[in-house]
């Protein structure tokens, strides 16, 4: 489906309105930024074309101080351009450089705006025949997330004025959820009261929307998060889960929300149900531990005191190189071999050192040269000496001979045997005296 370009604008302003212009938040939000980015750069737009890697602009000040602008007349320049983003959309162009700066600057302009100033502006945009209906939609939507984060009140209370333009619960949806989260974050209960206040007003809405006031509770309170999951759920519990402990985002708040978890699975008299939970309970919750860097990150696993079944998706996370901070792959991989049981363990250093060869096998041998002798560096030896063999099978060799005689060595030696390259003779005839020289039949 072809997203326009008013909605890539209501796309990023979701990403300015939930953490950008609050200093506080620059840290926690750079994920969700990245993501916002790299969405609109699909799309042909930028955060800000002569500086791309430019942070969010601070707008709380500007919002002070632009107070006395004319907002009918900002409100005609807004309409004027999401008219001209249409034309954009009906060629299927995309907005050229300039068109883009233009683009955050009317994001600032309408960020600088306060709620009785956006209530104008709405009224214009409602009332304006040059829009096409989904326009005005986004167009609404984005001026009442654009003070969802200061003002998560002001923000439901400006779409109740407006609720009859939201056809659809994505758009709908993502403006009350933009403003539960954050009002969860102070007062869940308070954002709960206004869900059941309403929840007959705007059934499809609110179900769009629980979701948010979930991930909002348990940034304050994970333990309150899941007593509300009853009430908030979907039908797939398991995603709720999810978006509950994914709220976690330091070491304090993973310590509160690991202790919620286990109190909720120690509710569930369904075994198949309670191991289906934990498995995505703690793939959610463990999944960025190792981003905080492994002297912080070990230091927090070993005062959670997790159980084998618990370690095992946080092991299975190791695998995916964006988790783990450069230059630290090595340290995880013998802090596995020291914390997991001995098979867990091996499976798991086998992928990650075969993931890690595939990007950088040099960097690899670097660790192996200088790694202690020890279970963990034969296994990694093994998998490391596999994986080069498909294209340095002398290379992979010199590292299989490194390992004690007996069964590892005899089946690293195999696994190479098995992928070496035979392209041509030279190379068939090679592996076949490789074969002789090492026994393989």
């Amino acid at each position: 489906m072809k997203i326009s370009l008013s909605v890539a604008v209501l796309i990023l302003a979701i990403g300015v309105s939930l953490g950008w212009r609050d200093h506080r938040q620059i840290v926690a939000s750079r994920a969700t930024h990245g993501q916002l980015v790299a969405q609109a750069a699909t799309l042909g737009l930028s955060i800000d074309p002569a500086q791309p890697a430019r942070p969010g602009r601070s707008t709380q000040r500007e919002r002070d101080q632009r107070g006395g602008q004319d907002i009918k007349r900002v409100a005609a320049e807004f309409i004027a351009f999401a008219r001209e983003m249409e034309g954009y959309q009906a060629k299927r162009d995309q907005p050229d450089a300039a068109v883009q700066k233009r683009m955050m600057e009317f994001m600032d302009r309408m960020l600088s705006l306060d709620a009785a100033q956006l209530k104008v502006l709405i009224a214009e945009v409602r009332s304006s025949n040059d829009l096409k209906d989904q326009t005005r939609q986004d167009l609404v939507g984005f001026a009442i997330m654009s003070i969802a984060n200061d003002h998560p009140q002001g923000a439901l209370a400006l779409f109740a004025e407006s609720s009859d333009i939201f056809k659809d619960s994505g758009t709908g949806g993502r403006v009350i959820a933009s403003a539960l989260t954050r009002w969860a974050k102070d007062d869940p209960l308070a954002a709960l009261a206004w869900v059941r206040d309403h929840a007959d007003q705007y059934p499809d809405l609110i179900n769009t929307a629980k979701r948010g006031l979930l991930t909002g509770a348990a940034a304050q309170d994970p333990k309150l998060a899941f007593k509300l999951m009853g009430e908030l759920s979907s039908k797939d519990s398991n995603n709720d889960v999810g978006f509950i402990v994914g709220a976690a985002k330091t070491p304090p708040q993973r310590s509160a929300t690991l202790g919620a978890l286990r109190d909720y699975l120690a509710s569930l008299p369904d075994d198949a149900a309670r191991k289906a939970t934990a498995d995505t309970g703690m793939r959610g919750l463990l999944q960025g531990v190792a981003r905080d860097g492994f002297e912080s990150a070990s230091q927090w696993l070993a005062a959670a005191k997790l159980t084998p079944d618990e370690l095992a998706p946080f092991a299975d996370s190791l695998m995916n190189s964006y988790s783990v901070k450069s230059g630290e792959t090595g340290q995880w991989i013998e802090w596995l071999g020291a914390n997991l049981p001995t098979e867990t363990g091996q499976q798991n250093i086998q992928n990650i050192v075969n993931n890690w060869t595939r990007t950088d096998y040099q960097a690899v041998g670097k660790w192996l040269a200088a790694t202690p002798a020890g279970p963990a560096k034969d296994i990694s030896i093994s998998s490391y000496a596999e994986t080069l063999a498909s294209y340095e099978p002398a290379a992979a060799t010199q590292w299989a001979l490194t390992l004690p005689a007996g069964a590892a060595r005899e089946t690293t030696l195999r696994n190479i045997y098995r992928v070496w390259p035979r392209k041509d003779p030279a190379d068939a005839a090679a592996a076949e005296a490789f074969a002789q020289q090492h026994g393989i039949k």
